[in-house]
C-alpha cells in the first residue's frame, strides 16, 4: 500500500490526467491488465507487448492509476496517470522506497526445481507467529519481486520472496531490492528446467549461489543436503550455513519419511536436540526438502519447530501444483504450472502410487536444450512403469509416447494440444480413473485441468 506522493517522490513522474491527491492510496502493482486489482496501479511496460496499448483495460478492470511513457488516449475523465521516462524502472525505484519504509526481515528462495512450493511451506510456518508478505504465484523476477514489494503494509512482518535465474548477476540484483536474512536453495537436478538459456549446469549452480552471497555475515543460508551441487555451494557464503535434508550429516534432518500417496506424508524433523513430526498435507516424497527448509526460516526467525510443523500440516498447495482436485467420477492431479525433468518423475511418482487406472496427461518439456531428446526419452520409460495410459501432448511429447511404448505401455496416444486431448479424455477416461496433468507452461494444460473437473469450463 502506498500513497500518489510516494508514487511521483520514488519515480521522478508527473501527473498528466486526472486530479492529483497526494494522500491518495493504492493497494499494489500490476503489469497485466488482465489480473489488475481494484485501486491498483498499472505499469505499462514494453515487453512482449507494449502495455500502453492495455492502459485503458486496465483502468476497466479497475485499476486506480497508470504509470507510463507517454500519454495514452481515451481515458476515463478521473482515470489518474502519471508520466515517467522509464516505467520498468519507475516500478524498481517505487519498490526500493517501500522496501526503505518497511525494513522487515526476508528470505529469498532459490533453485531449479521446488521453488514455489517452498515459498508457500516457508510463509505458512512463519505464519504461525507473523503476517507474512510472500511473492504471488511465481513472480519471481525483475518484474514480479519489485510488484511483490508495492503490495506491502504496515501490518508485514516478514517477506518470503521467491527468485528466479535467467542470466549471471540477476539474483545479485534482486538480492539488493530483497536484502535478505535468510537464504534457501532448493535443487539443482543434473538436467535443469531453462538449461537452454544458460551455458552449463555449473552456470546455473554459479547464478543461484548469488542469493547466499548476499547474504549478511548474521544471515542463514539453508543448503539442502541431498543435493550434491546445492551443498558445494557453502564455500560461497559468509552467513552460517544449515544443511537440510535426509543426509546424516544434515543440521536439520527428516527421518523415519512415510508417503501416504494423494493424502500427503510423514517424517520426523530432528533440530538439534528437539525432534517433532510433520505431517505435510501435499503428496510426493520430494517434498521433504521444502518442508525442512521451511522449518529452518521459522525456526531462524524465531518460530518454535513444533509451532512450525503445525503450521505446515494446514497449507494448502500452490496453484497447479500438486493439487489434488476432486470432481464427480475422477480424481485429478493438478501439476500443471510447468515441467522439468525431475518435477516430472516425482508427479509419476505420486501417480504411481495410487490404486486405481492411473491416466498421465504429459505435456512438452520446454528450454531444454541438447538434453531435451535424452529427457523425454527417460520420462516414458518411467511412464511405462507408472501410469496405465498415456497421452503426451505437444510435438516433443511424441518422444514420450515412443519411449513409453518401447518400455512396453500399451495404452498410448499423440495429441496436438491441449483441446485435442480433452476430446480424447473424454471419450476414454472411467469411473474412478486418477488422471496426472503436467507440462511446460505454455501449453496452457491448467486449462484442461480446470475443464476435468469442471465440465462447465472450456479448454
Amino acid at each position: 500500500m502506498f500513497t500518489l506522493e510516494q508514487l511521483v517522490g520514488a519515480t521522478g513522474g508527473r501527473v498528466i490526467h486526472g486530479v492529483p491527491n497526494p494522500d491518495e492510496r493504492f493497494v499494489g502493482g500490476a503489469f497485466d491488465s488482465r489480473i489488475a486489482e481494484a485501486g491498483s496501479v498499472f505499469f505499462a511496460l514494453r515487453d512482449q507487448r507494449d502495455g500502453h496499448e492495455f492502459v485503458a483495460d486496465a483502468f476497466a478492470h479497475g485499476s486506480r492509476a497508470a504509470v507510463v511513457e507517454r500519454p495514452v488516449p481515451n481515458l476515463p475523465d478521473d482515470a489518474l496517470v502519471v508520466e515517467v521516462a522509464d516505467t520498468q524502472n519507475a516500478l524498481r525505484r517505487l519498490a526500493e522506497a517501500l522496501r526503505d519504509a518497511y525494513p522487515i526481515p526476508a528470505v529469498g528462495i532459490t533453485g531449479n526445481v521446488g521453488k514455489t512450493t517452498t515459498k508457500e511451506a516457508t510463509a505458512a510456518a512463519l505464519g504461525a507467529r507473523y503476517r507474512v508478505l510472500r511473492t504471488v504465484s511465481s513472480f519471481n523476477n525483475e518484474i514480479g519481486v519489485p510488484l511483490t514489494f508495492l503490495g506491502i503494509e504496515p501490518s508485514h512482518e516478514v517477506a518470503v520472496i521467491e527468485m528466479g535465474f535467467y542470466v549471471p548477476g540477476e539474483i545479485a540484483d534482486l538480492c539488493r531490492l530483497v536484502r535478505p536474512q535468510v537464504g534457501i536453495i532448493t535443487r539443482i537436478p543434473d538436467i535443469p528446467v531453462h538449461y537452454s538459456r544458460t551455458p552449463s549446469v555449473e552456470a546455473i549452480a554459479a547464478g543461484k549461489s548469488e542469493l547466499i552471497e548476499a547474504l549478511p555475515v548474521d544471515g542463514v543460508a539453508l543448503l539442502n543436503a541431498d543435493d550434491p551441487r546445492v551443498r558445494a555451494l557453502a564455500p560461497r557464503t559468509k552467513a552460517r550455513v544449515v544443511l537440510f535434508g535426509e543426509a546424516e550429516d544434515a543440521d536439520l534432518r527428516a527421518t523415519d519419511v512415510s508417503a501416504h500417496g494423494l493424502e500427503g506424508l510423514r517424517f520426523i524433523a530432528h533440530d538439534g536436540t528437539q525432534s517433532v513430526e510433520v505431517r505435510l498435507p501435499l503428496p510426493g516424497r520430494h517434498l521433504v526438502g521444502s518442508a525442512l527448509a521451511a522449518l529452518g526460516a521459522a525456526r531462524t526467525l524465531g518460530v518454535p519447530l513444533a509451532e512450525g510443523a503445525v503450521a505446515l500440516s494446514t497449507m494448502d498447495a500452490p496453484a497447479h501444483r500438486m493439487n489434488i482436485r476432486h470432481a464427480a467420477e475422477l480424481v485429478v492431479i493438478d501439476d500443471s504450472y510447468n515441467a522439468s525433468p525431475a518435477a516430472v518423475m516425482a508427479a509419476l511418482a505420486v501417480l504411481g502410487s495410487v490404486p486405481t487406472r492411473r491416466v498421465a496427461v504429459i505435456g512438452d518439456m520446454l528450454e531444454l536444450g541438447s538434453l531435451s531428446a535424452d529427457a523425454h526419452e527417460a520420462v516414458g520409460r518411467e511412464a511405462a512403469r507408472q501410469t496405465d495410459v498415456l497421452i503426451g501432448v505437444g510435438d516433443l511429447a511424441r518422444t514420450i509416447v515412443s519411449s513409453a511404448r518401447k518400455a512396453g505401455l500399451r495404452d498410448t496416444h499423440e495429441v496436438a494440444d491441449r483441446a485435442e486431448a480433452l476430446m480424447l479424455l473424454r471419450r476414454i477416461l472411467r469411473r474412478g480413473d486418477t488422471v496426472l496433468v503436467k507440462g511446460s507452461h505454455s501449453l496452457a494444460l491448467d486449462e484442461l485441468a480446470d475443464a476435468l473437473v469442471q465440465p462447465a469450463a472450456k479448454a
